[in-house]
């Protein structure tokens, strides 16, 4: 299988953000007065849009008022840190390059907000092989809801075969995401889930590397 279209996801699957979203969560919490999550379950949160992930975090007592301040505190922190805290991982930058030169159409669909996710995607200088950058605040339900890969799609004008499209993520809201939509899925073990979590999510291939990811993307790889 020859994958005409990719969907990428962000945090933990092209860009290292651990270490941001851990600094940020944990300086927000303080700044409302709840205990910091640990580091751990931060990172196993990241994939899901923080409206939802921090009431699982030790805010679910929050008022609105307070957990919209919580957000903001949050957003307000990830923008500080990111500068020194989000990279891209080895070997990203060439593999999208890569598949730029054999005319693949990417595209992002991230947790993150578009306009944050627009921004990353610039600074880490990736935003010229991304065709279309779809974020949270662009769709009605988030992952793994399939609405994210639906209107990637729609934003692409794609209306072919499924089976030319696949997901790439590292968490298994990721995989979850794209089989509810009916496409092929790839997970990646370097970001937020480790690869027990990922096998039993039951994507259509495991990456445990880029090179691996690039062989899978490129002549169809071989199935878990």
């Amino acid at each position: 299988m020859t994958y005409r279209i990719i969907l990428f996801d962000f945090d933990g699957t092209l860009a290292d953000s651990a270490q941001c979203s851990i600094l940020a969560t944990q300086a927000a919490f303080a700044a409302q007065h709840l205990p910091a999550p640990d580091a751990a379950a931060i990172v196993h949160s990241m994939g899901i849009p923080i409206e939802t992930a921090f009431r699982s975090l030790g805010a679910a007592a929050l008022s609105d008022a307070a957990y919209a301040a919580l957000l903001a505190d949050f957003r307000r922190y990830y923008s500080d840190y990111t500068a020194d805290h989000v990279r891209l991982f080895p070997g990203i930058s060439a593999l999208l390059a890569t598949l730029k030169a054999q005319h693949k159409t990417l595209a992002i669909v991230s947790s993150k907000r578009n306009a944050r996710l627009r921004d990353n995607s610039a600074r880490l200088g990736i935003d010229g092989y991304i065709d279309v950058c779809i974020g949270s605040d662009q769709v009605t339900h988030y992952k793994p809801h399939p609405d994210s890969v639906r209107v990637a799609l729609a934003a692409l004008g794609y209306h072919g075969a499924p089976e030319a499209v696949i997901t790439v993520g590292d968490a298994t809201g990721d995989i979850r995401m794209g089989q509810a939509a009916g496409i092929r899925t790839c997970a990646v073990t370097w970001g937020a889930h480790d690869a027990a979590a990922l096998r039993a999510a039951a994507p259509d291939y495991l990456a445990d590397s880029v090179a691996a990811l690039q062989h899978i993307l490129l002549a169809g790889g071989t199935a878990r």
